[in-house]
């Protein structure tokens, strides 16, 4: 189940991808050049993406489990 915050990011990442594909000339079968700009060009624009998001709970996760082990040792 997605949270709101998630289906309102998916959508702004489904909006902007699709203006990429219309300004390309819309063609057939690279829907993921066209997702994966937009989530580029959103998180350049300050927004971050599901797995930016992802990737610094996990790394920060690691870095606290890392800091008990070494803290530990």
């Amino acid at each position: 189940m997605m949270h709101s915050e998630d289906v309102a990011r998916h959508e702004e990442i489904k909006s902007l991808a699709y203006k990429l594909w219309e300004e390309r000339g819309a063609p057939f079968g690279t829907p993921e050049v066209d997702w994966f700009r937009a989530e580029e060009e959103l998180q350049a624009a300050g927004h971050e993406t599901p797995l930016s998001v992802l990737a610094k709970t996990i790394g920060s996760a690691l870095g606290s489990v890392a800091a008990t082990i070494s803290l530990n040792s």
